[in-house]
């Protein structure tokens, strides 16, 4: 029986996976022993002190930039408003807007937006009116101001009763 020496040659050269075995990149990955890959529980710990102290500065400040947004909006709404109706009687001699529900200013019956003395629920029409104060009263005077603008005079003033409060638009009683 003749041996093909082509065949004979193959069993003699390495196989590419005994070449790949035998380097020394294959040597150190195969001789690592379990446990010294990954993190060290040390490691893990000081990771999630840093992210706790990294927390306890971020939360608050995030809190404090809501509020103001809150208390920004009421104002706005509450500008935007008093410009609409100005336009309504301007055109027509009179007109209506709806009233929107803003967060922080309408939780009970002596909370929210009001035209004069009178309450007007989020989501109803409310008349225009060339000489009325229009409102929006804060359901915490401490954590939110209460913005008022006079129509007859487009005179804007606000109540707030803390310090809080005061850095959220309401300077002097002015906004």
């Amino acid at each position: 029986m003749k041996i093909d020496r082509k065949i004979f040659s193959f069993f003699l050269i390495m196989t590419p996976l005994q070449a790949y075995l035998n380097s020394p990149r294959a040597r150190r990955a195969l001789s690592k022993k379990p446990g010294e890959e990954g993190f060290s529980l040390i490691e893990l710990v000081v990771v999630v002190a840093v992210l706790a102290v990294l927390s306890a500065i971020a939360i608050p400040s995030f809190n404090n930039i809501s509020g103001k947004a809150r208390a920004t909006a009421a104002a706005n709404t509450l500008a935007t408003i008093a410009k609409e109706c100005a336009a309504k009687i301007a055109d027509a001699g009179s007109g209506t807007h709806q009233v929107p529900q803003l967060a922080g200013y309408s939780s009970s019956t002596s909370k929210g937006f009001f035209i004069d003395t009178n309450r007007v629920a989020p989501g109803t029409a409310a008349t225009c009116s060339e000489t009325a104060t229009i409102s929006f009263v804060s359901d915490d005077t401490a954590v939110y101001p209460t913005f008022k603008y006079n129509t007859a005079t487009g005179e804007k003033s606000c109540i707030a009763t803390d310090a809080v409060a005061e850095a959220r638009g309401c300077e002097n009683s002015v906004w």
